[in-house]
């Protein structure tokens, strides 16, 4: 999924049948790591998948991991001293060691605090029997709250028609508006005590499982106060 406007990449299957037969893939899954159902189950032998738990895991910064294809013996060729942790107590050779199981694209020390997070995280999602298919769908249905709202407000400053991808197009769990004034747009919205962001001249609105349609109300109320 892009970060700069939530357009889904629905074809995996069928861009890596298009790679030559021997190249392996790299795909960055953090905009769709928990956000979405992801199956990388045909695809996942020819694959790195990266991703973190920092937004939609909602594990906080230090939650990242990388999949390697299964088989796979290559190593980074510049990576941390952990990647060669099992190697210490041997010392020193003519060639840099690296470990042979994932350990060796480890980088350096870091903080495991972000793996509790994740792990409370995940727990509570089964606790409360909540899947990524049913946060997806929620988020869907706060977006469709809050774009009918806007028609209705008419503001046009924030046209529906500049939402990219259009309205019809799957997308992520964020709403990204492509706007001329989108740094001011950004500045006035902010200052109304509510929290988005801006990338470049693309403003975002994510929805998550924390939200309901009542604060989507409020946004929109909040909205209508300073943009016309």
């Amino acid at each position: 999924m892009f970060f700069d406007s939530g357009f889904v990449v629905q074809d995996l299957d069928a861009i890596v049948d298009a790679a030559p037969g021997d190249a392996l893939v790299a795909i960055d899954g953090y905009h769709a790591f928990c956000a979405l159902p992801v199956d990388l189950s045909r695809i996942h032998h020819r694959a790195f998948y990266l991703a973190g738990g920092y937004k939609y895991a909602m594990s906080g910064e230090g939650a990242c991991f990388l999949a390697v294809p299964p088989g796979c013996t290559l190593r980074p060729l510049a990576t941390g001293w952990f990647a060669s942790f099992e190697t210490l107590p041997h010392g020193s050779g003519a060639e840099v060691p690296y470990a042979s199981d994932g350990f060796r694209f480890w980088g350096s020390t870091f903080d495991a605090s972000g793996l509790y997070r994740f792990d409370a995280a995940m727990e509570n999602l089964q606790r409360l029997q909540l899947t990524v298919a049913d946060i997806h769908a929620h988020a869907l249905r706060l977006q469709k709250h809050f774009l009918d709202g806007l028609a209705r407000l008419g503001l046009g400053e924030l046209p529906p028609v500049a939402l990219v991808p259009p309205a019809a197009t799957p997308r992520g769990n964020f709403l990204a508006f492509d706007l001329d004034q989108a740094e001011d747009v950004h500045r006035r919205i902010t200052a109304q005590n509510v929290t988005i962001d801006r990338r470049d001249r693309r403003v975002r609105f994510g929805f998550g499982i924390y939200q309901d349609e009542a604060q989507v109300a409020r946004l929109l109320e909040r909205i209508g106060r300073v943009l016309r």
